[in-house]
């Protein structure tokens, strides 16, 4: 008979107490929101059409309910019970009601109420299910067994996964008032079955002897509970009871299957039916329309289950108690879908494409490629923008990578505040309004294969509900990401605040740094430092930040040197350089899509007396001074038909003796 129950691991004197903290991550969201999101999530990174990379079968999710209506029997019940009660006794929160409940009755002979979530098309859970480690020189990639159930707040996915921070199943206790659940799995690669479960506690003692939170439902090899296996003929019977027991219907099929016991169907919003629904629609309607996810939902053996496809996706919504007004309500997901199936029948010629994010500024409002925009915009067209921009990891050996997001826009003028939706790879971040002053509904969809997806991911919450330019996790691993994301995330109402703006007649071609260009080879004209637009052509407009040095046109760029009566030469020499902007200091208007003075697509630089260092800017360099009589630096390669502002400095080196900038 095996020798499946429940085990704690004993902790040692000298180990540290300490409680998880999974918890605090989702406490802003209702159960059934964050059950919906994290599980899908990970049910869509595990698909077998994107692990692939071909087209297939699209990921199947059940959440089956049938459980809470008719319970396991307590004699069956006690089969996956076994070792659990007097640690839930003592391991739950204080004042937790069914931490009270088995103090007061226990477990044994005690129905159990459970709740099932299972997946196909799916991988499953593959990997060595004996893994207990992973390092630099072994990283445990394709580890899902490993990833599962033996780390926590470490992630094993990639940067076109949807999460990110190694918490999200901490879902599946969450959701259990036993802080309890189990796990069977079949693996595409090898066929093999396994059963395994996990409860997620606080520190405890039971009679006297301290216990670990984590415990696991399985068998123990000396110190590491590992899995039973159908493959092992003494597993074999306990494994087809559970699938039997639970009454498991993709187990046939490649997946995962997790078995919640005793649910959260308590509170203001317990797990229930409609809300699971309308969790599904909010967060994943995308990946629905596009045909990669069905969602089935069943709530008693003797009623139809319901389906969400593409298909059906209208009529559950219809059926469903939501706002009656608002970005929630149905009207307004009528009309996003609506939107997400023009956008997958549009061929990518039908898209405007634009080199940068808009910015809402005043020279941007009056370009006539954006004129002729807003007229088709304010005709209630829905219109289709596929939007570049640079990102770029920190590292030795990295180089800029060119990157887009596609942004949808129409106009609605029923509306008393914008809906704005965004997507990353499949999942909605739900959690921004940046055009509610708009009447206007727009999409913003960016590529789970992107570069720009990878930032964006790291910029997120646990929930990843959000998209967080001030994020740490961004600021350790990216170059210039606060920027990059606020562009994005700003991109919709910049465009909006353009055309609804009012008309002033200023240059017609301001956004030809935004624009691809019409071919046309006309010159713009250009903004003197005040703002205004003089009727001359000025190919560089020249300001040095100090008097020691002496800055000159060169061709299509300028060159520097020391001033003839340069006093104590620096050793150091900081250079900057922008285009000129209407309004604003160009410095801090200065972007990645203008130039780059190092790293990849740079301008073309030659200098003499001086040894050139990459600044922490793609407008910044670094200038040792070698010989001061030699010096120069010359840059050649700008745009003529714009300003250029040139700022030099000298650098105190003295303060620091590893030679870094003061």
């Amino acid at each position: 008979m095996v020798d499946v129950r429940w085990h704690f691991r004993e902790m040692r004197r000298g180990e540290l107490n300490q409680n998880p903290m999974e918890r605090e991550f989702f406490t802003a969201e209702a159960i059934n929101e964050r059950l919906v999101r994290e599980v899908i999530q990970n049910s869509l990174d595990a698909g077998v059409a994107r692990l692939s990379g071909a087209s297939g079968e699209p990921v199947r999710v059940r959440f089956s309910l049938g459980g809470i209506h008719a319970p396991l029997d307590g004699i069956s019940a006690a089969d996956y019970l076994d070792g659990l009660g007097e640690h839930l006794k003592v391991g739950l929160d204080s004042s937790d009601d069914f931490r009270r409940r088995v103090a007061t009755r226990g477990l044994d002979g005690a129905d159990m109420p459970y709740l099932v979530i299972e997946d196909a098309g799916t991988v499953g859970l593959e990997g060595d299910w004996q893994r207990y480690d992973d390092s630099d020189e072994d990283p445990a990639d394709n580890e899902h067994f490993y990833w599962f159930f033996r780390n926590v707040a470490r992630s094993g996915k990639s940067d076109d996964e949807g999460g990110s921070w190694g918490l999200g199943k901490w879902v599946f206790p969450d959701a259990s008032r036993a802080s309890a659940y189990i796990a069977v799995t079949r693996r595409r690669s090898d066929g093999e079955t396994l059963l395994m479960g996990q409860t997620v506690l606080t520190k405890h003692n039971v009679d006297g002897q301290r216990y670990a939170p984590y415990g696991y439902f399985a068998e123990m090899d000396d110190d590491l509970a590992v899995p039973l296996r159908m493959s092992e003929p003494s597993h074999r019977a306990f494994i087809r009871q559970c699938i039997s027991d639970f009454d498991l219907r993709f187990r046939d099929q490649a997946g995962l299957s997790v078995i919640i016991p005793f649910p959260r169907t308590d509170g203001e919003l317990p797990i229930d039916r409609a809300q699971i629904l309308a969790a599904v629609i909010h967060n994943y309607f995308y990946p629905i329309i596009s045909g990669r996810l069905v969602v089935t939902v069943d709530e008693r053996a003797d009623s139809e289950s319901t389906e969400v496809t593409s298909d059906t996706i209208d009529d559950v919504l219809a059926h469903l108690a939501l706002e009656d007004s608002g970005e929630r309500s149905v009207g307004s997901y009528q009309r996003l879908f609506e939107m997400c199936r023009t956008r997958a029948i549009w061929p990518e010629r039908t898209h405007i494409h634009l080199n940068s994010p808009p910015q809402n500024k005043p020279a941007y409002e009056h370009h006539q490629e954006l004129s002729d925009l807003r007229s088709r915009y304010e005709g209630g067209e829905m219109l289709a923008f596929r939007i570049n921009t640079m990102v770029e990891r920190k590292g030795e050996s990295t180089t800029p990578e060119r990157t887009s997001f596609r942004l949808y826009v129409q106009h609605d003028g029923s509306l008393t505040q914008g809906h704005d939706f965004y997507v990353r790879g499949a999942l909605s971040i739900t959690e921004m309004d940046e055009i509610l002053q708009h009447k206007a509904r727009t999409l913003l969809v960016v590529d789970e294969r992107e570069p720009l997806a990878a930032m964006l991911r790291d910029s997120e919450p646990p929930a990843h509900t959000m998209w967080y330019p001030q994020s740490e996790r961004v600021g350790k691993r990216w170059i210039s990401a606060r920027r990059c994301i606020t562009e994005v995330r700003r991109a919709a109402n910049n465009l909006l605040s353009i055309w609804e703006a009012k008309p002033v007649e200023l240059n017609r071609d301001a956004l030809a740094d935004i624009f691809p260009s019409s071919g046309h080879g006309e010159k713009r004209r250009s903004a003197d430092k005040t703002g205004a637009i003089s009727p001359k052509h000025r190919q560089l407009d020249l300001a040095p930040g100090h008097p020691d040095f002496s800055v000159d046109q060169s061709g299509k760029g300028f060159r520097v040197r020391f001033a003839t009566n340069t006093m104590n030469p620096p050793n150091r020499v900081r250079l900057r350089v922008a285009y000129e902007v209407p309004r604003g200091n160009p410095m801090k208007s200065y972007s990645p899509h203008d130039f780059r003075l190092h790293g990849a697509g740079s301008l073309e630089i030659h200098s003499e007396g001086c040894s050139v260092i990459p600044g922490e800017n793609g407008n910044e360099l670094l200038l040792d001074i070698d010989d001061p009589t030699s010096f120069f630096v010359a840059v050649r390669g700008f745009d003529t038909h714009r300003d250029v502002v040139v700022r030099v400095n000298r650098v105190e080196t003295s303060i620091q003796e590893d030679g870094a900038t003061s």
